[in-house]
């Protein structure tokens, strides 16, 4: 089984198309809709910065086509094609799309695109076992760049990261390291397990955790929000240990 959410994201420059999409994302239960975005140039933080499997793209914007901005992409995620012109379809499969939907779609057609894209992401848990147990592997601590230096943080020590634009602050029950980075690379850096994003600015250290109270992770003295988007996985995982 598939251990989360598909994580999705939709750029159109209208509006009520977007709402329409929020509306049946809402619906599926294994969709975990990151953010909408008029403009797709302000997608692209959320994309650096966030693990998303799936765009929602339009293709005629004012800004940029939606192939335009697909190919402006270094590793694109899988994408469904939301359009009002048919005319599209075609030059549309070009680019791999999971699906193309022609405006206005109904919610069982969404939904069985939707599928198809869940579908393909279970197709690579084979691959991401195989990547857990490489990272299992390795050493039990980061070799982190700050300024003209290279210095060793212990994984044990850490107690919280968090993001600020191009950098982030990892804090450690020692000292606190400030690293030009993003979130989403120092994730894919992290054991699986053990530590957890559970904001778009804080990554924990599961083991560091003291209490939860008011939707906010307590570890030592700082108060972590818990963002929505994370809200359903990271309450799935303390569940399994409540007693």
């Amino acid at each position: 089984m598939i251990n989360r959410l598909l994580n999705c994201i939709a750029i159109d420059d209208e509006p009520p198309a977007l709402g329409i999409i929020r509306e049946f994302c809402s619906k599926i239960q294994y969709l975990n809709l990151l953010g909408t975005f008029t403009n797709p140039f302000e997608a692209v933080q959320t994309l650096n910065n966030e693990e998303v499997d799936l765009i929602f793209l339009d293709i005629r914007m004012p800004q940029i086509s939606g192939f335009e901005f697909l190919k402006s992409l270094y590793n694109p995620p899988m994408v469904i094609f939301t359009t009002a012109f048919k005319e599209f379809a075609y030059e549309g499969f070009e680019y791999n799309a999971v699906d193309y939907l022609v405006k206005p779609f109904a919610f069982d057609r969404f939904s069985r695109s939707v599928s198809k894209a869940f579908q393909l992401l279970r197709l690579k848990l084979p691959a991401e076992a195989a990547d857990g147990e490489t990272q299992e592997m390795l050493p039990g601590f980061l070799m982190v760049k700050v300024e003209y230096s290279t210095i060793r943080v212990n994984l044990d020590d850490i107690l919280y990261v968090e993001g600020l634009k191009d950098y982030v602050k990892i804090h450690t029950e020692g000292k606190l390291i400030l690293t030009k980075t993003t979130m989403k690379n120092i994730m894919e850096k992290l054991p699986q397990g053990k530590f957890f994003r559970v904001h778009k600015s804080y990554i924990i250290s599961i083991d560091k955790i003291d209490m939860i109270e008011n939707s906010r992770i307590v570890i030592g003295n700082q108060r972590i929000p818990i963002g929505e988007s994370f809200r359903t996985t990271f309450l799935g995982i303390v569940n399994r240990n409540l007693i």
